[in-house]
């Protein structure tokens, strides 16, 4: 009984732990695939997957988002196969591209793109879906001005499959968001 009551006395202790670690409100799934369509530079395939987590219920000062990105030949881009690292320094919820929903929006961070020689077109690839994010070193970009993820920030499952953006033509789009 009393090894009992010690073990009960010790889990208690121990802090909740989520998938991504205590303390982010927010994890996302996310990924896609279609083409890129640049004015007279081509069209190109694309994909990518990856996650993100926000800490803050509407807003924050810390968040992580890491994306693997592929981008195919076709387009004056050229062909590139990416890891981009998203440290979010501050975000927030606002109304986005979807009616009725409010979406993530990233207001300052810097994104880290590996290897090195892919940040010109991997960053390049961000922009076409709308993020505001310039090269400003070898291998990393700064979000400026704030940039819509475009994902949801309400709980739940969405596929916006075949959805147009610029020069983006999504052939699947899907986003798992789930809140803490």
């Amino acid at each position: 009984m009393l090894l009992a009551f010690t073990a009960l006395l010790i889990l208690s202790a121990v802090p909740k732990v989520s998938a991504y670690g205590s303390g982010e409100n927010w994890q996302i799934g996310a990924s896609g695939t279609g083409t890129l369509c640049i004015p007279n530079g081509g069209c190109g395939g694309f994909g990518f997957w990856g996650w993100c987590a926000f800490y803050g219920v509407s807003s924050g000062t810390v968040g992580d988002c890491q994306f693997s990105q592929y981008l195919h030949s076709g387009t004056v881009l050229g062909t590139a196969q990416c890891e981009t690292s998203f440290d979010v320094t501050r975000w927030h919820t606002a109304a986005g591209v979807y009616p009725s929903l409010t979406d993530f929006f990233i207001d300052t961070g810097s994104v880290r793109v590996n290897p090195a020689s892919a940040t010109a077109t991997c960053i390049s690839l961000l922009q076409g879906a709308g993020f505001n994010v310039v090269q400003t070193g070898a291998n990393i970009g700064t979000f400026s001005p704030t940039s819509d993820t475009e994902i949801p920030s309400v709980p739940g499952h969405y596929n916006f499959n075949g959805l147009v953006a610029g020069p983006i033509t999504y052939t699947e789009l899907q986003f798992q968001v789930s809140e803490r």
